[in-house]
């Protein structure tokens, strides 16, 4: 394999991996060392890796390097879309009633992510937050694109029987 590879696929990945660990939670000046040391650790592993793998190797990579800095405390997350900071900050402030309805609405959104097995809570985040299609998502994942679909299709559907069992009590 060959580093220009690594390189062409840094330039690539690096915004998408970027972003998906901020909206995971982590500080953005946190974010480039993550994504920098993964992409360190693919020149280390360069010949180990399978080139068809390698986007959602180091994807996974980047990942774990974030989740492993927050359990040895080396970092601490800044504002995490789990959290509620993140959908908060998009309400619009001039309209206190409408403000009120976005702040409840985004907690239960939020409580019903909390509830969803971490695959389908990311895809969720990378298909509805981030704006990636199915094909972008499979090359991140590792997965076929038709898997993708069908984990997604799950996703949503475990996510619309939450709501709905959260939303019955205010019918």
């Amino acid at each position: 394999m060959d580093k220009d590879l690594i390189i062409n696929l840094y330039k690539k990945q690096f915004n998408i991996i970027c972003l998906y660990l901020i909206k995971c939670g982590c500080r953005a000046s946190d974010v480039e060392d993550i994504v920098q040391d993964s992409f360190i650790k693919a020149m280390e592993y360069i010949t180990e890796v399978n080139i068809k793998n390698l986007p959602s190797w180091l994807f996974k990579v980047s990942i774990n390097n974030y989740k492993n800095m927050v359990k040895r405390g080396k970092i601490i997350n800044s504002k995490s879309i789990y959290e509620g900071n993140f959908y908060e900050e998009l309400v619009d402030n001039f309209n206190l009633e409408e403000n009120i309805l976005n702040k409840e609405k985004s907690k239960e959104i939020l409580k019903i992510l909390n509830l969803l097995k971490e695959e389908y809570r990311s895809l969720i985040i990378l298909k509805y937050e981030m704006d990636l299609s199915y094909k972008e998502i499979s090359v991140l994942l590792g997965l076929d694109e038709n898997t993708v679909k069908v984990y997604l299709y799950r996703a949503r559907n475990n996510f619309k029987r939450e709501w709905n069992k959260i939303n019955e009590g205010y019918r």
